[in-house]
């Protein structure tokens, strides 16, 4: 199996190495990118260790998500490559920017003053 991954998702890549390299200097950012890459590499082997969205979020797609280092990387299978196409902050509604399926409850809307 080979790793692939979308302009959008090697950009946001690039962009949480950089960001951590701003707030807490280089060898943290080569740390946690070497944490990240070596999680994305476990795929290869184990291309269906990540969370289903179709069994976990009931959505009709063959989509996965692999939680790292504070971020959700967004992937499907396809044939022998692994496809990253999205990476997303934990805090990040991904199921609503990507589906536009509302996972708040209205309580939690009301309570955090979110509406």
């Amino acid at each position: 199996m080979k790793i692939a991954y979308s302009t959008k998702a090697l950009s946001k890549r690039k962009a949480i190495k950089r960001e951590i390299r701003e707030k807490f200097g280089p060898s943290v950012a080569d740390e946690v990118s070497a944490h990240i890459s070596k999680r994305i590499a476990s795929l290869k082997r184990f291309p269906q260790m990540g969370a289903s969205l179709r069994t976990n979020y009931h959505l009709g797609c063959d989509y996965y998500i692999l939680f790292v280092e504070h971020n959700y990387f967004v992937y499907r299978i396809q044939g022998d490559i692994i496809l990253i196409l999205e990476v997303f902050n934990e805090k990040e509604d991904f199921i609503y920017q990507l589906f536009g399926v509302q996972t708040t409850t209205q309580d939690t809307i009301d309570f955090w003053g979110e509406g």
